[in-house]
């Protein structure tokens, strides 16, 4: 029977030994390796910094491994992270890779990589919500997903406005779809809200006139007529930024080439035309002006830099 002690101070760091020196060779025989980096904090408040490295071996396979999880003891300044950052690439023995590092835009993180005089690629994923979150904190846009907020919420506290929503589901013939809720931290969340409310809005406005629940609620919050189609806009200008977001999430390995054909995509999509109404043209306008002032140096870094890969997103594909 293996006792504690022995597992832990023996077998366990052997094992770490061993993987740690496979992966130490494979990334010394790759031309260049990239880093993802990411600060988070645990379920027990525990703050920590993930390294993580990606490149492409001789068979022409990206292969991405999780180096390191490291406590932050310090406060996340700008110096401190990049001591961790350095410290984690001289660990690896990774300094002649000229390793670049993706993080995602915080300024410190961003700052520490510069520090290093590193090349730093900001997390497009991350890039994807900060443009959207600008769209959507347009003010008219604000408001009315103000709005669609505290009606879903109403149903979500009031137990009769939820019973007789089913009851109006079943009558109308639509889905039985509880309504959704916005993250702030999540743009495609807002979307989602605002997607299910249209579905669902024949039974909202079925339920919102019915007598029991207007007994009990005196100050019920509805929408207009042209409330419902600023949402309807709102919806269709948005599906571009969400099926780009879908892309770089649901693709395990995303490479740094994927950004330049969809913030193509994007900067078209979000071109303000004549046909727009003024709360869709300044929607695109502020989406489209927040993706313009990243990656400036992208197409230079294409044609003059050598080649090299390494993930796009995978920054916050640890966190638990």
């Amino acid at each position: 029977m293996v006792q504690r002690k022995h597992l832990t101070e023996t077998v366990i760091p052997m094992m770490y030994t061993r993987v740690k020196d496979d992966i130490q060779m494979k990334m010394q025989l790759a031309e260049r390796v990239g880093i993802t980096c990411d600060t988070w904090t645990s379920l027990s408040t525990q703050s920590y910094m993930t390294v993580t490295s990606h490149y492409i071996d001789n068979e022409w396979r990206l292969a991405s491994y999780v180096l390191q999880t490291t406590e932050v003891t310090s406060s996340h300044t700008a110096a401190n992270l990049a001591e961790m950052l350095t410290g984690a690439i001289q660990t690896w023995g990774l300094t002649s890779k000229q390793p670049a590092v993706v993080t995602d835009n915080a300024a410190n993180m961003v700052c520490a990589v510069e520090i290093k005089q590193l090349m730093h690629v900001g997390c497009f994923a991350h890039t994807l919500n900060l443009a959207s979150q600008a769209g959507l904190k347009i003010p008219a846009v604000s408001r009315l997903l103000a709005r669609v907020r505290r009606i879903a919420a109403f149903f979500h506290r009031s137990t009769t406005a939820s019973y007789i929503l089913k009851e109006k589901q079943k009558l109308l013939q639509l889905p039985a779809h509880k309504l959704t809720l916005d993250v702030v931290t999540r743009w495609n969340s807002a979307l989602d809200m605002l997607e299910r409310f249209l579905e669902q809005q024949p039974a909202i406005s079925a339920t919102l006139l019915s007598q029991d629940v207007r007994r009990n609620e005196k100050d019920l919050c509805t929408l207009t007529e042209e409330d419902v189609t600023t949402a309807e806009d709102l919806v269709w200008v948005l599906k571009p930024m969400k099926e780009a977001t879908l892309v770089m999430s649901e693709d395990k390995q995303p490479i740094l080439s994927v950004i330049a054909p969809l913030l193509a995509l994007l900067q078209d999509a979000f071109t303000p035309s004549l046909e727009d109404s003024a709360v869709v043209r300044d929607l695109k306008a502020a989406v489209k002006n927040n993706l313009g002032t990243r990656y400036v140096f992208f197409f230079f870094f294409l044609l003059y830099v050598p080649f090299f890969s390494f993930s796009v997103v995978g920054v916050s594909d640890h966190i638990p």
